[in-house]
């Protein structure tokens, strides 16, 4: 206890420090905590606020935790904060309450921003407004993945700038219906299907048997296996068919590039639908509901949120699409 300077309250289990007490003290903004809580944690609480020269004794986080503070407060379960009870934002670390549902897991290509603070790194606040809807309403509705499109709604409505959704063009259509964009989910899966079944049934038909006499006649098999030579054979043999078996060859392959553009397209406007779908629906839905709470938290979970039904059958959807052709033709 001999390196504790002043009486006051671990800021992770916000219990008052006894004499006896195992303390330790971060050396870069001297927040004391109780030994355990700290090995709980791993790191300072305070830890993305040291290069801007942040000192607990000076910050108003350590004010504003006194024990003189008889309001109702909610603590989070991350870093145990006390927050007053109606913040659906943990103050601390960035955590979100928005009625015990919201899922901040992410896809794999999108940083996971969980432990930062919306105001703090974005400058938003969960009482801001994006195109007059407060952000605590559109946390509400989107649910999954919110300290991701906040910021960007933010950017969307301010500058009319979005950013990549690698999430929308890995998945496409697919992505648009997990999010419940159902008319132009549809649409698109549709053409991506479509093209998808045109391009296997091509290549393992009309390409195969064009190309199937060339290859029998260089001599490729399984045991010479493609050698330089073969390379060169096969060259000259299709130069000199003609240009309508030559597009046929070549036709799986330019599908597969409209494909590749869908999927870029998707990934560009992606978030601007999103945003432009999410403002829509919460205002109609407010229009709709007025002053009942009931009626409006029914409608945000069944046109907000995610569809995650909708995972499993893409992918069994895809398997049957991209290989039972080669077991039947």
């Amino acid at each position: 206890m001999n390196n504790y300077k002043e009486p006051g309250n671990c800021p992770i289990c916000k219990s008052k420090f006894n004499q006896n007490d195992d303390i330790v003290v971060c050396p870069s903004c001297g927040a004391p905590y109780h030994r355990e809580c700290y090995n709980s944690l791993g790191h300072c609480l305070f830890e993305e606020k040291h290069a801007s020269n942040f000192s607990y004794f000076k910050s108003p986080e350590q004010e504003s935790n006194k024990e003189d503070n008889n309001e109702p407060t909610k603590k989070c379960p991350h870093c145990f904060y006390d927050n007053s009870d109606d913040s659906l934002f943990c103050k601390n670390c960035g955590f979100p309450f928005v009625n015990s549902k919201v899922n901040v897991n992410t896809f794999p290509d999108i940083p996971n921003l969980t432990y930062f603070n919306l105001d703090s790194i974005f400058g938003i606040d969960e009482n801001e407004t994006i195109n007059d809807i407060k952000v605590s309403d559109i946390a509400e509705y989107v649910k999954s993945n919110v300290i991701y499109y906040i910021p960007i709604f933010k950017n969307i409505s301010l500058k009319n700038k979005s950013r990549f959704n690698f999430s929308a063009f890995l998945f496409s259509g697919a992505w648009f219906l997990y999010r419940k964009l159902y008319k132009i989910g549809i649409i698109l899966t549709s053409i991506v299907t479509l093209l998808m079944i045109l391009s296997s049934f091509i290549e393992l038909t009309y390409a195969r048997e064009i190309l199937n006499p060339i290859i029998n006649s260089i001599g490729i098999s399984s045991d010479t296996g493609f050698t330089v030579d073969h390379y060169y054979k096969l060259i000259d043999q299709f130069s000199i068919l003609p240009m309508e078996q030559k597009f046929i060859v070549f036709l799986p392959s330019i599908i597969k590039f409209i494909n590749f553009i869908i999927m870029i397209l998707s990934g560009c406007i992606a978030n601007k639908i999103y945003f432009k779908s999410c403002t829509s629906k919460i205002s109609k839905i407010k229009t709709l509901c007025k002053n009942d709470a009931k009626l409006y938290s029914e409608e945000v979970n069944k046109y907000g949120g995610v569809n995650f039904k909708i995972i499993p059958l893409f992918l069994i959807c895809y398997i049957i699409i991209e290989y039972f052709p080669q077991f039947i033709l």
